[in-house]
């Protein structure tokens, strides 16, 4: 009886472990069929997506409860979407609409000649050759071989078309600085970070360096930890020691050399940050043509608009800013029938992928925003999820 309990025992072993087993396998089969749904339904929601649109529609859609994307559209003052509308992020080239409206606003008020020569040398000592993909080389082939003298309009034309960061540090010598920073104030920008000056703080690295006798291994973490107000004071001096003292070419070569990409990634993080609250209410005020003047706008037009192919727009203008890790763009239009859009993006952390999907898809999505109202909804619908 004993060695038949212990037989038995045994067989239902073998059977439990036999059962256990297929469980396991069977529940293996299912998490693989789950697996091979859950892509197949990624597949064809992906084939679904707009070619033009979707893939930046859905990296908006998935990152909007992140700190990775701000996101205000509207049309005729009603929203379209908002996405952390009160979110600082980086604003890169962005932060030229501000040096634009204290350029349009100086010509107003006659503190500078918009027709004003300037000599093509003192604008191109702020120039560092391979930090600008290319725009200000871009720029400078528009001139018709004209590149002795320069009118300061063409120059914020520059900054504005090409964005020249050389241009745009030339026009805060001109414009000042502190200047510059009163308009954010005039503007009522509550979130607006100081601007300081572009190409100086391409040098921030290597000051820091020599100030603080560090290895090169030690400077990504030197950098972050000097203050935004110790970060953007170093800028303001290099800056001003450039007007008297402007850097050779072999200057500028040594200190392009220390910005490898970690470096690029805390200049990318430490510039000028502000909401998409805060240039939603420029481009506004902008599209109606509130708050300024004519003469204002007729200047301001000049430097900083749109030569429009679509017949069905009246106006628009838009600014767009990138770093390795950023792709933003600003944007207002009118339409023939007085129907007005405004639309703010701001990213920041992107990976290669992440900023070639933007980098392609971003003007189609400013595009149909403007020209189709299907789309418009098809936005609010989407990012309301």
């Amino acid at each position: 009886m004993k060695k038949s309990s212990t037989l038995l025992f045994v067989c239902l072993l073998f059977l439990l472990a036999a059962c256990s087993n297929n469980n396991k396998e069977e529940q293996k089969d299912n998490q693989d069929d789950t697996e091979q749904e859950d892509e197949l339904e990624e597949k064809d929601n992906k084939e679904n997506l707009d070619p033009a649109t979707g893939l930046f529609m859905e990296f908006i859609k998935e990152n909007k409860d992140s700190e990775r994307v701000a996101f205000l559209a509207s049309w005729n003052d009603k929203p379209i979407a908002e996405i952390n509308p009160d979110l600082a992020l980086p604003l890169a080239s962005v932060v030229k609409i501000v040096i634009a409206i204290e350029f349009a606003s100086q010509a107003e008020e006659g503190k500078i000649d918009p027709s004003e020569m300037i000599s093509m040398e003192e604008v191109d000592k702020y120039y560092f050759a391979n930090t600008d993909g290319g725009a200000h080389e871009a720029w400078k082939n528009t001139l018709g071989g004209g590149e002795g003298q320069v009118s300061l309009e063409q120059i914020a034309q520059g900054m504005m078309d090409y964005s020249s960061n050389a241009n745009t540090d030339y026009l805060i010598e001109r414009l000042g600085l502190e200047e510059v920073n009163n308009r954010v104030e005039e503007l009522d920008l509550n979130n607006h970070d100081p601007i300081y000056p572009l190409t100086a703080s391409i040098a921030i690295p290597e000051r820091v360096l020599e100030e603080n006798n560090l290895e090169e291994d030690e400077l990504e973490a030197a950098l972050r930890d000097l203050d935004d107000d110790a970060y953007r004071q170093i800028a303001v001096d290099l800056f001003e020691e450039w007007q008297e003292k402007p850097l050779s070419v072999e200057e500028k070569e040594k200190t392009v050399a220390l910005v490898d990409m970690p470096i690029q990634k805390v200049w990318s993080d430490r510039l000028t940050h502000a909401t998409a609250e805060d240039y939603h209410k420029i481009m506004a005020m902008l599209n109606k043509k509130e708050h300024y003047s004519d003469a204002f706008y007729e200047e301001l037009d000049a430097i900083f608009s749109l030569e429009l192919e679509n017949e069905a727009i009246e106006r628009a203008a838009q600014k767009g800013g990138s770093t390795a890790f950023v792709l933003n763009q600003a944007v207002y239009a009118e339409d023939k029938a007085g129907n007005r859009l405004e639309m703010i993006l701001f990213t920041n952390d992107l990976n290669l992928s992440e900023l070639e999907v933007a980098a392609m898809q971003v003007q189609a999505l400013t595009d149909k925003l403007v020209n189709e109202e299907d789309f418009r909804e098809e936005v609010r619908d989407t990012l309301a999820e």
